[in-house]
């Protein structure tokens, strides 16, 4: 038990695990790139298409709750999209799934080309 105790210890938060390159699972063209300057570049087929800067809280919107974590991605023109943190890497499963908030619409994208699809 203590050392399943341990290893939560250690687990990164949130912000720091969504770092790097996440491609939709549905459309492997398609690649979500987190930095860690709180910037998110949105490529398809190589080609950069926009850029949010996001920010990781317990609210986005008119939702908030202590025990979960939402991102909110905010564009140039200051539109707000909100989506539910579901999962990053869970047991380094290089899994991250989100849920868009105003349509529910469940978002699966994995961080490694190779992996196979979940869908």
């Amino acid at each position: 038990m203590s050392g399943v105790f341990a290893q939560n210890q250690v687990e990164d938060p949130s912000s720091k695990k969504i770092i790097g390159t996440w491609y939709n699972d549905a459309n492997r063209n398609a690649k979500w790139i987190f930095g860690s300057d709180g910037k998110l570049y949105n490529y398809d087929k190589d080609v950069f298409k926009v850029m949010f800067r996001y920010t990781i809280s317990h609210s986005c919107q008119n939702n908030s709750d202590d025990t979960t974590e939402f991102i909110t991605l905010m564009d140039k023109d200051g539109n707000e999209f909100c989506f539910k943190i579901n999962a990053i890497n869970e047991n380094k499963n290089g899994i991250l799934s989100l849920t868009k908030m105003d349509t529910m619409q469940p978002l699966r994208f994995v961080n490694n080309v190779n992996i196979k699809s979940g869908m």
